[in-house]
């Protein structure tokens, strides 16, 4: 070494190959994102920027301005189009304009579904058409119906539409026939819990201001007009239902008749509890729902037996684009489908997806890519936008996108094998085939079930822990014995030839169930609890990155997902928690887990609770139970001390007042404390505009006891949120 140079140390030589490293990892992420430019995945991202605004738009305090939301997104769009170059100030503000755009298309819906809604139980006379008929879970019928008149509400205070059941079956009414009779009205439930599934924001959307029940049997009313040229097709259409479920259980009775009949027309209603329970505990229960399954099932054995058939004629083949044909005649299939399954918003989103995909394939495009199920993802948002909260849009749209970037891996790595098949003879074809089926079924089962557990755990507080194994037996026999002889009977029906063909889809139906029930006696029934929301979004993230992505990018999504097992974590359970009612209380015991005070009330919103927070059982009731609990006061002790008092009869608050720290009180709306006054109140008005409450207690250092009562409508000026009057339920 000359004088005057200088010797390289080793922290130096370390920095330099450092610096290098960050220079070409920099050059690498540019490379990467040129190619993902290039290949347009991009634009896989748009339905996930647009459903980001519409998330925005349902999670935030107030209502935002139309005008600004709309201009705001407008002027983003013209200065993205009018840049000369495509950088990343170009991206920023496509998406902006496209989370604007979401944000203004929520609004929209809101507005367009905005209707009078039952706001209180009531009891009247009401008269109105029948729109749909199906069952309630004991068998009676229940009836959609279009009120044209309610006792004790004025014209401009009508539902659109209201569901109501019938206790006595003797008399059913057909849609498009009138009907009259005094019923118990009642607003749709909120969230059992702050936090939880909304039923009364879902019934808005889909255009439903009340339920309730006909006390006594209905009977005919005057005769009514249709509205519209949509509500006699949907009238036409439900007797069409109807009469096809008729013969389909005439044909198959039992079970499995209702089985099928939820198959093909979408009805469920005649589905036994126990055999639904045990499909959900396996993780078959998306066989029941008529979903992308059903719709790619019954659109490819039609595509596939038409040009089967079409194949024997070789001037057809020669000169005729006769996979062209089939995949009309395929869309055609899945139309008619969506149609006579009654048209669920599940199943248009299904419908949608498939259609995608068929008229790509008419267009000479490749019809499974990532991009065709983000166009779907997208053209349903701009329809519902408030699909994204739904668990069927969620799951489905995962499955999907994971299941289509993993085929796609499998195949530009080529790892799928069976190309010279082809030139093998039959019994070598055979061999490979029938492997190659089997793991086909068993790899997607395992990324269909991991894309979506995230999902089924945050909604349902449930997963399936043999459902990789239910579904390796039970699919073969879905989507070569159900399905395509469900169709075939349904192509047979207008013949008088579908018993047959129903003979062989009940066996198959029966052999489903079967295997149901046992792999659940396994006992293993995988009830996750509530589980925190970083949960979801890191899992979502994660799988957005690893699906809509090409390039080693995709890579990314593996960060958030290792932190799963870090987020997720067995939620402890509110002190006490009371539905939107007043009637269902629980308290959690000192072993975390939750006491309902009145077991037999609304078990519906109990078994919810107990899911979430207490394994799917109720805790020991020892030691929490206070020295009276009926209709008109319970007491319940606090593992911390705090003594809870649940009042009805308001000759019982003196002893509230002078006894308990949280008194609540669901009927009545004034509190008149002469002297001590409990810490926490909750009263009628309370629960009117909050609807369910979460109660938790916590201690400062210095032992002092502080109490945070969460309610599940935080905001009542949203459009969707309102308040409900619960002073009228006579029952206690």
């Amino acid at each position: 070494m000359r004088a005057g140079e200088f010797a390289p140390t080793r922290l130096s030589r370390f920095v330099l190959r450092l610096s290098q490293a960050r220079f070409d990892f920099s050059d690498q992420l540019v490379h990467a994102y040129e190619s993902e430019r290039e290949t347009g995945s991009l634009f896989n991202f748009v339905p996930v920027v647009f459903g980001l605004g519409i998330l925005t738009y349902f999670s935030i305090a107030s209502e935002p301005l139309a005008s600004v939301v709309w201009a705001s997104a407008a002027v983003a769009g013209v200065l993205a189009w009018r840049m000369k170059t495509r950088g990343a100030t170009y991206l920023a503000l496509v998406a902006l304009a496209l989370f604007l755009a979401g944000m203004g298309a929520a609004q929209l819906r809101t507005w367009a579904v905005l209707a009078p809604k039952i706001d209180r139980h009531m009891t009247a006379e009401i008269t109105g058409l029948v729109l749909e008929r199906d069952g309630n879970a004991r068998g009676s019928p229940r009836y959609l119906i279009r009120p044209t008149a309610i006792s004790g509400l004025g014209a401009d205070e009508l539902p659109a539409r209201i569901r109501l059941s019938a206790s006595s079956g003797k008399q059913r009414f057909n849609p498009g026939e009138a009907i009259a009779g005094k019923a118990r009205l009642m607003p749709f439930n909120g969230p059992a819990y702050p936090g939880g599934y909304d039923f009364g924001f879902f019934a808005s959307y889909d255009g439903l201001g009340g339920t309730g029940f006909f006390l006594g049997a209905p009977k005919p009313g005057p005769v009514i007009a249709r509205e519209g040229i949509r509500e006699r097709a949907g009238i036409v259409l439900d007797r069409f239902r109807q009469a096809i479920g008729t013969r389909i259980r005439a044909g198959l009775p039992g079970e499995a008749g209702d089985i099928a009949t939820a198959l093909i027309t979408g009805d469920r209603s005649g589905i036994d509890n126990a055999t639904a329970e045990s499909l959900r505990q396996s993780g078959l229960a998306h066989v029941l729902a008529i979903s992308g399954l059903h719709m790619a099932l019954v659109a490819l054995t039609v595509v596939w037996g038409l040009r089967w058939m079409l194949a024997w004629s070789p001037t057809l083949t020669l000169n005729h684009s006769i996979a062209k044909w089939a995949a009309g005649m395929g869309l055609a299939a899945a139309t008619v489908y969506l149609t006579i399954s009654g048209a669920s918003v599940a199943t248009q989103r299904a419908w949608m997806m498939i259609a995608v995909m068929l008229i790509a394939s008419l267009a000479d495009r490749r019809a499974v890519t990532i991009r065709n199920v983000a166009i779907a993802a997208f053209l349903i948002l701009v329809a519902s936008p408030e699909s994204i909260l739904e668990p069927g849009f969620q799951m489905s749209f995962a499955a999907a996108a994971a299941l289509v970037a993993a085929y796609s891996a499998l195949r530009e790595r080529g790892m799928r094998r069976g190309r010279n098949l082809a030139e093998s003879g039959w019994v070598r074809r055979l061999a490979g085939f029938v492997p190659t089926y089997l793991g086909g079924i068993l790899f997607t089962s395992l990324v269909a079930g991991l894309a979506t557990g995230l999902f089924a755990a945050w909604h349902f507080h449930r997963v399936a822990p043999l459902g990789l194994l239910a579904n390796a037996l039970a699919m073969p026999i879905v989507s070569t014995l159900v399905m395509p002889f469900a169709l075939i009977a349904a192509l047979a029906m207008p013949y008088g030839l579908e018993r047959p063909f129903l003979g062989v889809l009940g066996w198959g139906i029966e052999r489903m169930v079967a295997i149901s029930d046992w792999v659940n006696n396994f006992g293993m029934e995988g009830i996750t609890g509530a589980q925190p929301v970083n949960l979801l979004l890191a899992g979502a993230g994660g799988l957005v990155l690893l699906t809509m992505l090409r390039t080693r990018l995709r890579l990314a999504g593996f960060l958030p997902l290792t932190l799963l097992p870090f987020l997720a974590a067995e939620a402890r359970a509110p002190d006490i928690l009371v539905a939107e009612d007043g009637r269902t209380v629980a308290v959690a015991n000192v072993q975390g887990k939750l006491v309902p005070l009145y077991p037999r009330r609304n078990r519906f919103v109990t078994d919810i609770w107990l899911k979430a927070w207490s394994g799917g059982q109720a805790g020991e009731g020892s030691g929490v139970l206070g020295e009276r609990c009926d209709k008109d006061l319970c007491i319940a002790n606090l593992p911390g001390g705090q003594v809870v008092h649940v009042v009805y009869d308001p000759d019982l608050l003196t002893q509230g007042c002078e006894k308990a720290d949280i008194l609540l009180m669901p009927r009545l709306k004034w509190l008149h404390c002469k002297g001590r006054e409990p810490a926490l109140v909750l009263k009628r008005g309370d629960f009117e505009a909050g609807g369910s409450y979460a109660i938790r207690i916590s201690r400062s250092p210095d032992g002092k006891a502080s109490f945070k009562a969460t309610a599940s409508r935080q905001d009542g000026t949203r459009p969707w949120n309102r308040r409900a009057d619960v002073s009228a339920d006579p029952e206690r």
